[in-house]
């Protein structure tokens, strides 16, 4: 693509950070860089028309981890370990509420619930006697017990009679979500330039060439955040996980409120 003089001067010169990906990640870390580095020039190259990856893909689950996930990783990570990834998680979703508001993500905090199958009785009786455990555990970061359990009163069938129940939990939108963080992005500031796909890149003394299927640049830093794709560009052992939403037609009166786990956090 031939591009004119002042395309080349307003999007693609002296551009100090180049963000790919403008995923939940590539965003945040855009907003994180202009913060710091308020006079920057940040550049954002998505390669769809919009964020390609999981971030409008998802359930919208706010959630730091089922009781039995916690209890998973609990087998091959140290207390604090856990206890740390939770607090990440935490942490991230009230800077999410702090950054965008409630509202501009249409967050609701129902709870979350855990459901166990009827024949995962080894399952259900480990979650039920460490469940004490676990409270104590992550009582310094939520300053109460994080588990409940709760009747199932939705009448689930080959479910066992009780539910995990967490009242931390919610649930937001995630395409109002993303609309809201794209369009406080563009008020900083930072520019987006979606279609792009990056075919490589080279570093070369201070600054690092980047090649796309439309054009050549230089920038001075280069940020990856393709998250489960990067491995596309550097040498990362990370692969894309499938995931599936399945969604109905509006139920009337539907009385189910909430986030609803199985199996260890996989559904």
């Amino acid at each position: 693509m031939n591009l004119s003089y002042w395309e080349l001067k307003s999007w693609l010169t002296n551009v100090d950070f180049t963000i790919v990906g403008s995923g939940i990640v590539g965003l945040n870390c855009a907003l994180q860089l202009q913060q710091r580095f308020p006079k920057a020039t940040i550049l954002i190259l998505e390669k769809g028309f919009l964020p390609q990856g999981a971030s409008t893909k998802n359930a919208g689950f706010a959630c730091f981890g089922s009781l039995s996930e916690i209890i998973d990783d609990l087998n091959t990570h140290s207390e604090d370990e856990v206890f740390n990834l939770v607090k990440k998680r935490f942490d991230g979703l009230l800077l999410l509420r702090q950054t965008l508001s409630d509202k501009a993500i249409n967050y609701q905090q129902l709870g979350g619930y855990e459901l166990f199958y009827d024949n995962d009785t080894i399952g259900y009786d480990t979650c039920l006697s460490k469940r004490e455990d676990i409270n104590k555990l992550l009582k310094p970061l939520f300053k109460d017990d994080v588990f409940l359990l709760k009747a199932n009163r939705f009448k689930f069938k080959n479910i066992k009679s009780y539910l995990s129940f967490s009242p931390f939990e919610g649930q937001i939108d995630t395409g109002k979500m993303m609309v809201s963080l794209t369009q406080l992005v563009l008020s900083k500031g930072i520019k987006i330039l979606n279609t792009i796909t990056v075919e490589g890149f080279q570093e070369v003394a201070n600054t690092v060439h980047i090649k796309t299927n439309q054009f050549e640049f230089k920038t001075s830093n280069l940020f990856i955040a393709t998250n489960g794709f990067a491995s596309q560009l550097i040498n990362e052992n990370v692969k894309p996980a499938r995931a599936q939403v399945l969604i109905t037609k509006p139920i009337k009166n539907l009385h189910i409120k909430g986030t609803f786990h199985l199996d260890k956090g996989y559904y």
